[in-house]
């Protein structure tokens, strides 16, 4: 890897007297870590997702029972779905 001076100097300054390849390995691997998410947390995102879909797909069978006069539709019918359309869609766009 290759550094300008000044970098080499705040690179060397922040290791605290460590090598600075071992400190920046230890950086880099501290990083990855942080960034990965354990099994627990993906099982968890499975879960949430999978409810989420639920949520939606309960959303559609409503509107299509709405649009198609089994259910008498009113306006807070339609607002309360609307809502949670729209939370429905704000969560999804959050979870990765």
């Amino acid at each position: 890897m290759s550094l300008t001076e000044a970098e080499h100097r705040a690179w060397t300054e922040a290791a605290d007297g460590q090598r600075v390849s071992v400190w920046a390995r230890e950086q880099v691997q501290e990083q990855l870590a942080a960034d990965t998410p354990g099994v627990g947390e993906v099982q968890e995102l499975a879960r949430i997702r999978a409810d989420l879909a639920r949520v939606g797909s309960n959303l559609n069978q409503l509107m299509r029972a709405v649009n198609q006069g089994q259910v008498v539709p009113t306006p807070q019918l339609y607002e309360a779905v609307d809502a949670l359309a729209s939370q429905l869609g704000a969560l999804r766009r959050e979870l990765p």
